[in-house]
């Protein structure tokens, strides 16, 4: 891409660098220079360069007067040409050989130059390459970011006290081929008492100011003597400091934002360490990441076509063959004019006094007047009104300025006014000639609508796919389908620029409920509105099943049925856009479960779940074939969002239903032995960090067997499950845990309860047992259905095993039975 950047390598050249003569002054040129912050001045004869005269220069003539002559500086050489001091032949570049920004920079180094003059095939003057106007042009932000000071800054600076003169500053620089020198005193801490030497930067020294070139330059330029002013008078202060570790953009921003090249590096106490420039800015730029930037650079400014590029230059040829008579700029004129009238642009030339005197068919096309309408009209009416007065001062000044050609449309765009009173964006170019005593301007225009539709287009069609990637993403990240279907119609409202959006979900019967909606605030919010249209029945149901979208653009022209118009301008719709939601619905059903679960592509049975509408109420509204295709798209989005939250919702039902069957005993429906083992283990937990008591209650229901005998298993189902059912209305908190442990055995679990309060359950649940009067005939305890209970009561140590307590709890239903059963006899562990 390097090589294709030729064009590229034009942005970095000044245009208008300063010039003066041979025979110019030393004294003008630094005013000069002063007043245009220039750091050089080009010397030309005849728009040939033929010297230059830097700021470097002006120190290297500063020190070169302190050491040899008494004489101030600016009454030695006030009045001397520029010719005697300049540097003579410079190096200079032709314009048509610069290849790449890389061989422009390498040519900078190689011969430790800062300024590149350069010219066109003849040896003229075009302009100059700085690296000022490189950095300007490129501004490598990423590849800056990444980088350091300390990679690019020099170490090796230049101090002089604050007693120095400028005199002595001057010939520092010039001795040590700097451009500045900083101004500093000894670290307070440091045993040196004396204030550091010219040049000796090897001690730890603080930075006060900085005495740079530019400087130099100014105090000659208001005439000051140098030999009595002292570094403290005249030094920039406070410094504008930056640390090794700071990033080279960070150096850059300050650079820019207080308009100075160069900054002083400092360490963590402040002293002084190094200093970094623009300069060793660019030093730093590998070529890869040069390569980088000018291919993004490049992409920027190829707009530009070939015809255009011929016409210019064929213009430019006809413009410089008219200097020579009237009569040859009639003729060039006359050859010109095929060329102009073919040509798609347009093209229109004006004289000083900003009147038309050439439109060629390309501006006829554009602007709408025939050339007998425009010619001889001021420039002004091509041009809205808004932006003739800048406009007229624009060319005016371009006018009087030693461009020959100036680009206008690069980078920016300018309006222009049709016949008909239309504005539109184009962008432009302009050159001037001169004939005789009269100058001539051309501006070449390019209509450039179709190109900012175009943009447009595809900048909407981006805004379209960033909102449905956004939709996606939500779908994929979110479950919450109030949030997705909330945020959805909100963003869809305001990239469709329309008044409200809902979603409207179906009843059986086809009435419906708007379920989620986004109005602005000038119209009636319908949100939880319960609707039946009584002309909405199953045959429209139908259609709607099967894909169908409807976009009315006035509800009051539509064939509309009567009712259906009422019921929209009960909402105030004037406009309306409806596409379906549906469902591709599949029901599984899953192992040992009763829960039916959508599974999206087991059947491709269509289902019409609901409406995605979009309401104009300020006026009809001819709907876009995009906005159909794009509500349509969105549409399926949300089908998907609240099918996917309905299988979340069910497969939350499912897991809750295989969870509470994990942890029941079939038979009784109270826990089983894994959730009594997982439970006590969880309490017993609990209770030894909260020291509190934990009481465990083992109850078996007396001769059971012989029970099943008499009665039959069946007969034995049943009586289990009425105890199951005793115990857990015995049980009254919602800690407490009924289970079954194992054959005729149940367990109840009873935190934060103490002995006494334990021995109350376990004698509650045995008389509720014996109460409900179970027949067991040959029981040979009772005549009905009684149990034993043991109870077991302790507080659990954070290092202790609750096997203890259900050992203890055993022990003690053990007694019960020894002791005749039915009853219940508790123990503390």
């Amino acid at each position: 891409m390097l090589e294709s950047s030729a064009f590229s390598i034009h942005l970095a050249i000044e245009r208008h660098p300063v010039t003066v003569a041979p025979q110019t002054s030393v004294g003008e040129t630094i005013l000069l220079m002063s007043q245009a912050k220039a750091s050089c001045v080009v010397v030309v004869e005849d728009r040939t360069p033929v010297g230059i005269f830097t700021e470097r220069d002006l120190v290297k003539l500063t020190a070169r007067c302190a050491q040899k002559d008494r004489v101030p500086f600016l009454e030695r050489y006030r009045t001397e040409p520029i010719a005697e001091v300049m540097s003579q032949k410079p190096i200079a570049l032709e314009e048509t050989r610069l290849d790449d920004l890389r061989s422009v920079l390498n040519l900078l180094r190689q011969y430790q130059i800062r300024h590149l003059p350069i010219l066109n095939r003849e040896g003229h003057l075009v302009g100059i390459v700085t690296h000022q106007s490189i950095r300007d042009t490129i501004q490598p932000a990423d590849w800056m970011r990444l980088r350091r000071v300390k990679e690019v800054m020099g170490d090796r600076v230049i101090t002089a006290p604050e007693t120095a003169t400028v005199n002595d500053l001057a010939r520092l620089m010039h001795e040590a081929r700097v451009s500045c020198i900083a101004i500093a005193r000894p670290l307070e801490s440091d045993e040196r008492t004396d204030s550091p030497k010219l040049g000796d930067a090897e001690a730890p020294v603080i930075p006060l100011g900085i005495v740079t070139e530019r400087d130099i330059l100014q105090f000659h330029a208001l005439g000051l003597d140098a030999r009595s002013l002292h570094a403290a008078q005249v030094m920039s202060s406070p410094l504008l400091q930056v640390q090794p570790t700071d990033s080279l953009w960070s150096a850059h921003q300050l650079m820019n934002r207080h308009r100075i090249r160069r900054l002083v590096v400092t360490d963590e106490r402040g002293c002084l360490c190094g200093i970094i420039t623009q300069t060793s800015l660019l030093q730093g730029w590998a070529p890869m990441e040069m390569t980088d930037a000018l291919s993004a650079l490049q992409r920027l400014v190829e707009e530009r076509t070939s015809e255009l590029q011929q016409a210019n230059t064929q213009l430019r040829r006809e413009i410089q063959d008219r200097k020579q008579t009237e009569e040859a700029l009639r003729i060039s004129q006359a050859r010109l004019a095929g060329i102009l009238n073919i040509a798609d642009d347009a093209i229109v030339s004006v004289d000083e006094h900003q009147c038309i005197q050439l439109f060629n068919q390309g501006a006829e096309k554009i602007f709408g007047y025939s050339a007998s309408e425009a010619i001889g009209q001021p420039l002004d009416l091509l041009l809205p009104e808004a932006v003739r007065a800048i406009h007229r001062q624009h060319v005016n000044k371009f006018r009087h300025s030693p461009d020959v050609a100036r680009q206008m449309g690069s980078r920016a765009e300018v309006l222009g006014r049709r016949k008909d009173g239309s504005e539109f964006a184009a962008e432009a170019s302009i050159s001037k000639l001169q004939v005789g005593a009269e100058k001539l301007l051309t501006v070449i225009l390019r209509d450039i609508t179709d190109r900012k539709q175009a943009q447009a287009a595809l900048q909407l069609q981006l805004d379209r796919e960033r909102l449905m990637g956004a939709m996606r993403d939500r779908i994929r990240q979110s479950l919450n389908l109030d949030e997705i279907l909330n945020t959805t119609v909100a963003e869809v409202r305001q990239f469709l620029v329309t008044d409200r959006v809902i979603v409207y979900q179906f009843n059986p019967d086809w009435s419906g409920q708007v379920v989620v909606e986004s109005v602005s605030a000038d119209w009636v919010p319908i949100l939880g509105l319960n609707i039946h249209d009584p002309c909405f029945g199953e045959e429209y149901a139908q259609l709607y099943a099967k894909g169908r979208v409807r976009a009315i653009p006035d509800i009051f022209e539509a064939p509309l049925s009567q009712c259906h118009r009422n019921l929209l301008k009960q909402f105030q719709v004037k406009g309306n856009l409806v596409v379906p939601i549906l469902q591709t619905e599949t029901t599984v059903q899953m192992p040992d479960l009763r829960s039916r679960i959508l599974s999206p592509g087991e059947s491709n049975h269509n289902r019409l779940w609901g409406l995605l509408i979009a309401h104009h109420c300020r006026s009809p509204r001819q709907w876009q074939d995009w906005e159909v295709d794009f509500l349509t798209a969105l549409g399926t989005q949300v089908a998907i969002a609240i099918q996917q939250s309905t299988l979340f919702e069910q497969l939350q039902a499912a897991n809750q239903q295989l969870r509470r069957l994990a942890t029941l005993d079939g038979l009784t429906q109270v826990a089983n032995r894994r959730r009594f083992d997982e439970y006590l283990d969880r309490q017993w937990r609990q209770m030894a960090r909260d020291r509190r008591p934990l009481s465990l209650v083992l109850c078996d229901i007396d001769c059971f067997k012989l029970y099943n005998d008499t009665y039959g298993h069946q007969a034995g189902d049943e009586c289990l499950q009425s105890v199951a059912a005793t115990l857990t209305e015995c049980v009254k908190r919602p800690c407490d845990l009924v289970a079954r442990y194992g054959g005729e055995e149940f367990a109840v679990i009873l935190p934060d309860t103490d002995l006494e309060g334990a021995r109350n359950v376990a004698e509650r649940i045995r008389r509720t047992i014996f109460e409900l009067s179970i027949p067991n005939h040959n029981s040979y305890v009772s005549p009905y259905v009684t149990m034993s209970v043991g109870v077991a009561t302790t507080t659990p140590e954070p290092d202790s095993s609750w096997s203890q307590l259900i050992a203890l709890a055993d022990k003690a239903l053990y007694a019960s039975k020894n002791k005749g059963r039915n009853r219940a006899i508790s123990m503390v562990l």
